[in-house]
């Protein structure tokens, strides 16, 4: 399916579609076919985007040809907290921050961090790159605030970096309340972790985004895309 550009809303041209495909049966005899008119095979629902910051933005130069459809499902971002996962101190992290969250900083006795099921999504914060660096800065708030100003190099032969959960690029990152009171309070986890880790679960979250066309979370207010994560 394809959607000529600039018939969408939004920064990311989004369209909402609706497919209903209709076959006629015609069986060979001697069987005979209860319906002998056009039969719906089903009803889907998707959307179509040409957001620049995911695959095919150009449209290998045909600019009819950009972009690319989704179906509106919410996907799982997979972690592995097993030995020998590249990504497994972060895993380790987002499940402490999930179920225990009193041993997570920064403190708070009525931590609840969303991204662990359908009910407390997640949504990609894209656009707003000054909202992004907010909550960059309040996570390696708390690493210095707790962990100290050389939090990055005070384990010997192991460099770190400050991790935070739920990710620096979601609506819901460590600054969510300075953008909307509404919103509670030091409701996310940061923590030092190996930079390698750290690398590892960027990349898994990056690919993640991108092969599922995870749209920013909001436009205008409206929840468009949502995803959660899953901790093996």
């Amino acid at each position: 399916m394809l959607v000529e550009p600039g018939q969408g809303t939004g920064k990311d041209d989004l369209v909402n579609m609706a497919y209903e495909p209709f076959v006629k049966l015609t069986f060979p005899a001697p069987y005979t076919s209860p319906n002998t008119g056009r039969v719906s095979v089903g009803f889907l629902a998707g959307r179509w985007d040409t957001a620049s910051y995911l695959f095919n933005k150009t449209g290998g130069g045909n600019p009819k040809k950009k972009g690319g459809a989704a179906l509106p499902v919410v996907p799982t971002l997979p972690y592995s907290s097993k030995a020998g996962a590249p990504e497994r101190a972060v895993a380790q992290h987002l499940k402490d921050a999930n179920t225990n969250p009193a041993i997570t900083k920064p403190t708070n006795p009525r931590k609840a961090v969303p991204g662990f099921d359908l009910k407390h999504t997640l949504h990609r914060l894209q656009h707003d790159g000054s909202r992004v660096k907010a909550n960059r800065r309040a996570a390696i708030a708390t690493c210095v605030q707790y962990w100290g100003p050389d939090y990055a190099t005070s384990v010997p032969g192991v460099p770190r970096e400050c991790d935070e959960y739920p990710f620096a690029s979601t609506y819901e990152g460590a600054a969510q309340r300075k953008f909307d009171q509404t919103k509670p309070a030091d409701n996310f986890s940061a923590r030092p972790l190996p930079k390698a880790d750290n690398g590892a679960g960027g990349t898994i979250l990056k690919i993640f985004m991108d092969r599922n066309r995870i749209l920013d979370g909001f436009s205008s207010g409206d929840d468009v895309d949502a995803y959660i994560v899953s901790i093996s």
